[in-house]
């Protein structure tokens, strides 16, 4: 039931992020906006995403990852409701996407950090694979429904009030059926230092940022590509990007059981370099059926597919070095990786705007990509204790 849920929540709040990626040009053309302004609207979800990670995680451990849950997913529930409710107000749309990134920052190691409590470690890969598959479901209903809902009705406040209304029956269900968490005696000072001075989880970090760098850049830009460069319509291009999910599923689970079976490192070596290849032919090709296929084997081979095996390898360093840390180790975690959602789609916009393709942005992704392999080479690997 735990793992259902907070795969139900993630679902919902990838949803609710991924509404308006279809939308960025539309949302550009109709306000005036630059390719930069837009990515930024996008960049400040993710920009107050970051600020919350470590708090959260922190306060996880100290006073209970469901209580910290429901706070911060009532936050984003907020946000994601006044979104739609301020399209126009390019100030006061900021604001909200910045108040549902807040919110959602504390869900990601509260989410997490419960589950990391729950599960055994021969089992966590796979789980947080199950936890991804909402993810992937939730990136694929905002993608999806984005365009679609607007080329019907028109109106950009449809799609993203049908998709983050449902966000407050999620959170009554999260009350009434969420497990407690223990509270963890207050960590030292010396304890949170230990964490931060830890070199091997930093590279598993800076590793997966280069995942993750370059599936932002092909899920945030990648409606936008297919329509305005390779011809796609508005409908079709959100719903191919979405594929991203699609094949995100049943590969997420598949990598997330080989990683708890033949090790972490193993999966992940093959995984970042294939994942790179992919995102740069993606921006070389042109066939519609070909950028489909590749879209099917990009979401094979990125987030969902890479992310389980490198949580799951911090999770093994924090239980054997820093016992009770789990909820800030999280948090630090995906601080870290999730500082590529905030640069990609700027730095995405900045090279479109220059050179007038995402052909180039979509290079320096998987070249950042490949630079993560290398890497990886150098990460050891660390047995869990068993429980």
């Amino acid at each position: 039931m735990m793992l259902f849920l907070l795969a139900a929540g993630w679902m919902l709040t990838y949803a609710n992020r991924t509404v308006l990626y279809p939308l960025l040009a539309i949302i550009a053309a109709d306000y005036s906006l630059s390719s930069a302004d837009v990515g930024m609207l996008t960049s400040s979800y993710f920009f107050t995403y970051l600020l919350l990670q470590v708090p959260a995680g922190i306060l996880g451990d100290r006073l209970g990852m469901r209580r910290v849950l429901l706070w911060t997913y009532a936050v984003a529930a907020v946000g994601a409701i006044g979104l739609g409710l301020v399209i126009g107000n390019y100030p006061a749309m900021i604001f909200c996407m910045a108040l549902h990134g807040l919110g959602a920052g504390g869900f990601y190691p509260s989410s997490f950090g419960m589950m990391m409590q729950k599960v055994l470690p021969h089992k966590r890969a796979f789980s947080s694979s199950l936890i991804g598959i909402g993810m992937a479901l939730g990136l694929l209903a905002g993608m999806t429904a984005s365009g679609s809902l607007y080329e019907i009705y028109r109106d950009i406040r449809v799609p993203i009030l049908l998709l983050a209304l449902p966000s407050i029956l999620m959170f009554c269900l999260f009350y009434r059926y969420l497990p407690d968490t223990a509270a963890a005696p207050s960590a030292k000072w010396s304890q949170y230092k230990a964490i931060l001075l830890d070199f091997d989880l930093w590279r598993i970090n800076l590793t997966t940022f280069t995942a993750l760098y370059g599936f932002w850049v092909a899920v945030t830009w990648g409606p936008t590509f297919l329509k305005v460069e390779r011809g796609f319509s508005l409908g079709a291009s959100g719903f191919f990007t979405g594929l991203i999910a699609v094949s995100a599923i049943p590969a997420s689970m598949f990598w997330g059981r080989m990683a708890d079976r033949i090790g972490r490192k193993k999966v992940a070596l093959f995984v970042l370099p294939a994942s790179a290849l992919v995102l740069m032919l993606l921006s070389l090709l042109e066939g519609h059926y070909v950028l489909v296929g590749l879209l099917v084997l990009f979401g094979m081979l990125s987030n969902t597919a890479f992310v389980p095996s490198m949580l799951a390898w911090s999770a093994d360093i924090v239980e054997k070095r820093h016992p009770g840390l789990t909820g800030a180790s999280v948090g630090i975690f995906n601080g870290s990786i999730m500082l590529s959602a905030v640069v990609a789609p700027v730095v995405s916009g900045f090279l479109r705007d220059q050179t007038g393709s995402l052909g180039p942005a979509l290079t320096a992704a998987s070249l950042l990509m490949l630079g993560g392999t290398l890497l990886l080479l150098t990460i050891p690997v660390v047995n869990p204790r068993n429980r």
